[in-house]
Protein backbone atom coordinates (compact mmCIF):
# COMPACT_ATOMS: atom_id res chain seq x y z
CA UNK A 1 0.00 0.00 0.00
CA UNK A 2 1.13 3.19 -1.16
CA UNK A 3 1.98 5.92 2.13
CA UNK A 4 -0.74 8.65 2.60
CA UNK A 5 0.81 11.94 2.25
CA UNK A 6 -2.76 13.49 2.76
CA UNK A 7 -3.78 15.94 5.77
CA UNK A 8 -4.96 14.79 8.60
CA UNK A 9 -9.19 15.55 8.72
CA UNK A 10 -11.02 17.05 11.81
CA UNK A 11 -12.66 13.74 12.87
CA UNK A 12 -8.89 12.23 12.85
CA UNK A 13 -9.46 9.26 11.02
CA UNK A 14 -6.62 7.96 9.29
CA UNK A 15 -7.68 8.48 5.58
CA UNK A 16 -4.91 5.81 4.55
CA UNK A 17 -6.69 3.40 6.25
CA UNK A 18 -10.00 4.19 4.85
CA UNK A 19 -11.98 1.74 2.67
CA UNK A 20 -12.54 4.25 -0.14
CA UNK A 21 -9.16 5.26 -0.13
CA UNK A 22 -7.98 1.96 -0.61
CA UNK A 23 -10.64 0.83 -3.25
CA UNK A 24 -10.06 3.89 -5.36
CA UNK A 25 -6.43 3.87 -5.35
CA UNK A 26 -6.61 7.95 -5.82
CA UNK A 27 -5.38 10.98 -4.08
CA UNK A 28 -7.17 11.90 -1.26
CA UNK A 29 -9.16 15.00 -1.79
CA UNK A 30 -9.91 15.57 2.03
CA UNK A 31 -12.87 15.04 4.26
CA UNK A 32 -15.07 18.01 2.38
CA UNK A 33 -15.03 15.82 -0.80
CA UNK A 34 -15.73 12.63 0.69
CA UNK A 35 -18.80 10.89 1.58
CA UNK A 36 -21.58 12.31 3.43
CA UNK A 37 -21.35 11.43 6.74
CA UNK A 38 -17.53 12.21 6.48
CA UNK A 39 -18.08 15.83 4.91
CA UNK A 40 -20.83 16.82 8.18
CA UNK A 41 -18.13 16.49 10.83
CA UNK A 42 -15.67 18.28 8.84
CA UNK A 43 -18.82 21.13 8.22
CA UNK A 44 -19.48 21.30 11.98
CA UNK A 45 -15.69 21.41 12.91
CA UNK A 46 -13.99 23.38 10.27
CA UNK A 47 -16.95 25.52 8.55
CA UNK A 48 -19.35 26.44 11.74
CA UNK A 49 -16.82 26.08 14.76
CA UNK A 50 -13.58 27.17 13.08
CA UNK A 51 -11.47 24.24 14.60
CA UNK A 52 -8.80 22.03 13.26
CA UNK A 53 -9.67 18.72 14.82
CA UNK A 54 -13.25 17.79 16.93
CA UNK A 55 -11.19 17.39 20.36
CA UNK A 56 -10.85 21.31 20.19
CA UNK A 57 -14.59 21.15 20.82
CA UNK A 58 -15.34 22.20 24.69
CA UNK A 59 -17.99 19.39 23.39
CA UNK A 60 -15.84 16.87 22.46
CA UNK A 61 -16.70 13.99 22.46
CA UNK A 62 -20.80 14.74 21.44
CA UNK A 63 -22.82 12.28 20.53
CA UNK A 64 -22.79 12.95 16.48
CA UNK A 65 -19.53 12.15 16.94
CA UNK A 66 -20.22 9.04 19.14
CA UNK A 67 -22.14 8.16 16.90
CA UNK A 68 -20.28 8.65 13.23
CA UNK A 69 -16.93 6.92 15.48
CA UNK A 70 -18.92 3.89 16.57
CA UNK A 71 -18.81 3.05 12.42
CA UNK A 72 -15.20 2.76 12.36
CA UNK A 73 -14.19 0.90 14.97
CA UNK A 74 -15.18 -2.19 13.10
CA UNK A 75 -12.35 -1.26 10.14
CA UNK A 76 -9.90 -0.88 13.20
CA UNK A 77 -9.72 2.69 14.20
CA UNK A 78 -11.08 4.10 17.51
CA UNK A 79 -11.21 7.56 16.27
CA UNK A 80 -11.71 9.09 20.06
CA UNK A 81 -8.18 7.15 20.73
CA UNK A 82 -6.94 8.93 17.64
CA UNK A 83 -7.95 11.84 18.99
CA UNK A 84 -6.20 11.85 22.31
CA UNK A 85 -2.64 10.59 19.80
CA UNK A 86 -3.17 13.19 17.74
CA UNK A 87 -3.38 16.02 20.65
CA UNK A 88 -0.43 14.45 21.99
CA UNK A 89 1.99 14.19 18.81
CA UNK A 90 1.15 16.67 16.73
CA UNK A 91 -0.51 16.37 13.11
CA UNK A 92 3.10 15.25 11.54
CA UNK A 93 4.26 12.30 13.80
CA UNK A 94 0.86 11.52 13.64
CA UNK A 95 0.77 10.84 10.48
CA UNK A 96 3.99 8.81 10.31
CA UNK A 97 3.02 6.78 13.20
CA UNK A 98 -0.38 5.72 10.89
CA UNK A 99 1.91 4.80 7.77
CA UNK A 100 4.24 2.63 9.51
CA UNK A 101 0.97 1.03 11.59
CA UNK A 102 -0.11 0.54 7.70
CA UNK A 103 3.15 -0.66 6.61
CA UNK A 104 3.74 -3.07 8.97
CA UNK A 105 0.36 -4.78 8.34
CA UNK A 106 0.69 -5.21 4.88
Amino acid sequence: MKEYQGTVPPCAIFCGACPKYIRDKQACLGAEKHCRKCKSIYICCREKKGLNYCYECKSFPCSRFKKFSASWLKIGQDLIKNHQQLQELGAEKWLKMWNERVKEQS
